[in-house]
């Protein structure tokens, strides 16, 4: 059993399907992703997303300039550090967060639905390890 090729293939399903439902609100899955986050939250800092979504710092910016094109959040420099930007969503993405998170909600609950909590548990549990090992084999080696 090719475990890897499993999540990735559920992972691209995850992400085909989350698109299309999106699109019909003119968003992106990862934006659908990023104002749920940012909506369940009192204070989201750029690095919080960049943590939250294991992505680069440049890739969060790019994420993030296109989503204030849009209008879905705005960013602040924090006080006190001007290198830190507070995200905030938008009047116009607050308003889609209700839809955003009972879409994720109700996937969720289809993910969860078929299994025990402890077989819930148990795969959790190995993404994890999955998650960690991987990251674990990118850290430089020792000469």
């Amino acid at each position: 059993m090719n475990y890897g090729k499993l999540v990735k293939q559920a992972c691209n399903q995850m992400n085909r399907a989350m698109d299309e439902y999106a699109r019909a609100s003119g968003l992106t899955g990862t934006q659908m992703s990023i104002i749920d986050f940012i909506g369940s939250k009192s204070v989201v800092l750029q690095r919080d997303i960049e943590a939250e979504f294991n992505i680069q710092r440049s890739t969060a910016s790019v994420l993030l300039q296109r989503m204030e094109a849009r209008a879905l959040v705005t960013r602040q420099t924090v006080a006190g550090d001007a290198r830190q930007k507070e995200v905030r969503l938008t009047p116009k993405a607050e308003r889609l967060h209700e839809m955003v998170a009972v879409y994720i909600a109700k996937q969720q609950n289809a993910m969860t639905s078929e299994f025990t909590p402890a077989e819930c548990a148990t795969f959790v549990r190995m993404l994890q390890y999955f998650i960690q090992l991987n990251h674990d084999e990118q850290a430089p080696s020792e000469p």
